[in-house]
């Protein structure tokens, strides 16, 4: 995690380099502020500190009066599904305090992390992890998994802090024994869903909260100089006839005289995932049955781009099929590949 430490008195001076210490021993990538040697001094307000600090940390913690934290977040809070671990810690490390971000930001497992380099006590109010209960943000965070509808974890969790049974269903295998609060395939008030798909908004889905895996590449081919609308177009359109979610995007794919086509890495940039090329030698030994085209194969080496580079995609990262073949609109070609990968408990 990349984490920012403040604190405001001597004692906590001596805390934080204590603390991040310990954090940076553990791989982590630690900032810290306040007065006193090997912290860097605050050169802003404490609010435009604060905000600086949740666009580019994972976590922040406060070494100080629970108020000075609650007072500095507020203005900056915009859901859990962004927002960082925020966790306080009072001068001398007694206690240890997660604030916000509890499961998905990570803020319980930092403020366990911090107790025990402190010496202090973890206090965490997380229901699920009070009654040491299934937790789906959790289980999400730990399989990768991106959470649709995050208003319907609480009904999640209120179901299994109730005793109720939640189904479970899935579009792949899964490896391992289901927590003992889910049953697959039972018919329940509220149930998990692990899916590449979209699905209705209303209806006879309305109890699924779906859980979406990041394993989905896409392979694009265009003329040069498209703008990244047109690919942007090109993808959407792919996918809703396909029904598939743009949550599973892990990645892109294609030919290398394409890396640095503006329209491919801005999509890819915007879409935050990484933008994998091959050269057209690689791209002609990956096997299998494609769309053939001689204008592609005189012009790049190779008889098809998209499909073959989501396929070789895939296989690089560990293997894969393809699932949807080349569809082109307005020098645009989309495939899409998904990686091999079960729900491993």
């Amino acid at each position: 995690m990349k984490i920012a430490v403040i604190c405001f008195t001597g004692a906590g001076a001596s805390t934080a380099l204590r603390l991040m210490e310990g954090l940076i021993k553990e791989g982590d990538l630690c900032e810290g502020f306040g007065k006193g040697r090997g912290l860097k001094p605050l050169t802003s307000s404490l609010a435009e500190w604060t905000r600086k600090q949740f666009l580019e940390k994972d976590g922040i913690v406060f070494i100080g009066a629970m108020g000075i934290a609650v007072r500095s977040i507020a203005p900056c809070l915009k859901g859990k599904a962004v927002d960082p671990a925020v966790v306080v810690l009072d001068d001398e490390g007694r206690f240890s305090i997660s604030v916000l971000s509890g499961h998905l930001g990570g803020a319980n497992e930092l403020t366990g992390r911090a107790a025990r380099i402190t010496g202090g006590q973890a206090v965490i109010t997380t229901s699920t992890d009070i009654h040491g209960k299934f937790a789906v943000d959790l289980f999400a965070k730990r399989l990768g998994l991106s959470i649709t509808e995050l208003n319907k974890v609480k009904k999640v969790s209120a179901a299994v802090l109730r005793g109720e049974m939640v189904g479970f269903f899935s579009d792949f295998p899964i490896e391992g024994k289901l927590p003992e609060e889910l049953c697959s395939g039972a018919d329940a008030d509220i149930s998990l869903f692990v899916t590449l798909l979209n699905l209705p908004d209303a209806g006879k889905t309305d109890h699924l909260l779906r859980l979406v895996p990041k394993i989905l590449i896409l392979g694009i081919g265009c003329r040069k100089g498209t703008p990244v609308t047109a690919i942007r177009d090109g993808v959407s359109r792919v996918l809703e006839e396909h029904n598939l979610s743009p949550l599973a995007i892990a990645g892109c794919a294609s030919i290398d005289l394409k890396k640095e086509e503006e329209g491919i890495c801005a999509f890819a940039a915007e879409t935050g995932v990484p933008f994998y090329t091959y050269p057209a030698e690689v791209l002609a030994g990956i096997e299998g049955e494609f769309t053939s085209s001689p204008f592609v194969k005189r012009i790049t080496g190779v008889d098809n781009v998209c499909e073959r580079a989501a396929l070789c995609c895939v296989k690089e990262l560990g293997g894969g099929k393809l699932i949807v073949k080349k569809e082109a609109a307005a020098g645009v070609t989309v495939a899409a590949a998904v990686r091999d990968w079960k729900v491993m408990i």
